[in-house]
């Protein structure tokens, strides 16, 4: 579950003079349903928002009194930038819940102060409001109670601050306006300095609304590009990165197939000779069954020595720690025997091993040679 800021939408309506000369604006500023979001890596994303999580009393107790701003401040409204971006607040009288069709609002009323706020609201270029809030996001797929499908579900809302937008930027849809009063829209409500600066047209960045050419429009922008050049990078990252892979098994299939290569290049008749050499220096030392030679069919090298020194041998030099001293070990007794039948030492030959043309399995040179003689002559007695 991830924590995440949020905007969304709704409307003012009738909008009544305070003492001070601002306006007091009845508005629908949140509602229930399947809004669509944008998250930082570009994706769409629908959460829903139940009414248990819109109208939690948690969540309501931090909508009064919030500031008002023009646009969404990235940084979100803090002590630091509240004076410099605060048009007005919203009240902290108790809030009201309303329906329309399958869908519930959350009433309360908004208060502008400033006098160009005033003058946009009045013109109509700020038409809509927008709520910035932080939520807890649970991954969670659905159909809300309306039909719409949703990826997350919405719970834990706090609130920071209520923007004003230009018309047309609503993310919850044709409701979500400044009705000033009744159906009469472009009705003025008050009447604005007539010294106040011309206005400012807003533009959307990453789904907030900015004075376009501001330092937020700008920062905003630059930020934008920085997370594009970021996914970008890591996107030639991972390209180099699987380039190289590719390189590197293409290495190891040239090795296996120059190996193979060299095996097929090899004297067959040379490996059969080797082989049968070694088979008639040890068969005077090994076991026979039922009066029959032994039999050499499928066994290496080193078993046919095993089998020759004896099981006993065998279990003495597994006591040993390391590799090379039950080698040595067997050898010794191998040459005894083989000393004893009047057999020439070499017999006691080791053979290297070499990688076998898969690249991933070892098989020694001398198991070659046995598959190639057994292939030529057959397995069994050579006498």
């Amino acid at each position: 579950m991830a924590s995440v800021q949020r905007f969304d939408v709704g409307r003012l309506d009738r909008a009544k003079r305070t003492g001070a000369g601002g306006a007091r604006v009845p508005a629908s500023v949140a509602r229930t349903g399947v809004q669509v979001y944008t998250d930082e890596r570009g994706n769409t994303v629908r959460e829903y928002r139940p009414p248990e999580a819109v109208f939690a009393p948690a969540s309501l107790e931090t909508l009064g009194s919030i500031p008002v701003t023009v646009g969404h401040p990235p940084e979100g409204v803090n002590p630091r930038n509240y004076r410099s971006l605060s048009v007005g607040h919203v009240s902290d009288a108790p809030s009201g819940r309303r329906s329309d069709g399958p869908l519930e609002w959350l009433d309360t009323a908004v208060v502008v102060h400033d006098a160009e706020a005033l003058r946009k609201v009045e013109s109509g270029e700020l038409a809509e409001v927008s709520m910035s809030y932080l939520a807890d996001v649970i991954a969670e797929a659905g159909i809300a109670p309306d039909g719409q499908p949703y990826d997350a579900k919405q719970t834990n809302i706090r609130f920071n601050h209520l923007a004003l937008l230009k018309d047309g930027h609503a993310r919850a849809g044709s409701g979500a306006r400044l009705r000033l009063d009744g159906n009469q829209e472009s009705t003025p409500m008050f009447r604005a300095d007539d010294n106040s600066a011309p206005t400012k047209s807003l533009v959307k960045v990453d789904g907030i609304d900015v004075e376009k050419g501001s330092d937020t429009h700008i920062s905003l922008l630059e930020r934008s590009i920085t997370a594009q050049t970021k996914r970008a990078d890591e996107a030639t990252a991972s390209l180099t990165a699987a380039q190289t892979l590719n390189g590197e098994q293409k290495a190891k299939l040239d090795a296996a197939e120059a190996e193979l290569a060299t095996l097929k290049a090899r004297d067959i008749g040379a490996l059969v000779q080797d082989e049968l050499a070694f088979r008639q220096s040890m068969l005077p030392v090994l076991p026979k069954a039922d009066g029959k030679a032994y039999d050499f069919a499928g066994k290496s090298r080193e078993q046919v020595k095993a089998d020759a020194v004896g099981p006993a041998v065998m279990a003495e030099a597994a006591k040993l720690t390391s590799e090379p001293e039950r080698a040595g070990y067997v050898a010794a007794h191998l040459k005894i025997k083989l000393d004893a039948a009047g057999k020439t030492p070499a017999a006691l030959h080791t053979p290297s091993v070499i990688t076998d043309s898969t690249g991933d399995k070892t098989k020694k040179r001398t198991d070659r040679r046995a598959d190639a003689f057994n292939a030529s002559f057959g397995a069994g007695d050579t006498k």
